[in-house]
């Protein structure tokens, strides 16, 4: 798997460095971080691919994630094809509890 499809660096990157001002996060780290969408569909695709050598505890998480990645990724193809005024790029992640 590539590691620039590897979710957990991008999970806690912090926000991104165009917001001007600081947000209140954890001690232990940042609890916002960011995922970009032209990447969610080759994330879903290696996660799907790793799934079976996954340990079986945790195999429904990443077929979860790979579902969920998938989802993202369709919607965004869709969004930035059929909707003129539509420039998301970015999937955000709020860490909480």
């Amino acid at each position: 798997m590539d590691e620039d499809l590897l979710l957990y660096p991008h999970v806690f990157s912090g926000p991104p460095k165009e917001i001007p001002f600081l947000f209140p996060h954890a001690v232990d780290g940042p609890h916002i971080g960011m995922f970009p969408l032209a990447k969610a569909g080759p994330a879903a695709d290696a996660y799907r691919a790793v799934s079976g050598s996954v340990s079986p505890e945790f195999r429904d998480e990443v077929d979860r994630l790979a579902s969920l990645l998938e989802s993202e990724h369709g919607e965004w193809e869709y969004a930035t094809k059929a909707l003129d005024w539509y420039d998301q790029d970015t999937i955000f992640f709020s860490i909480t509890g």
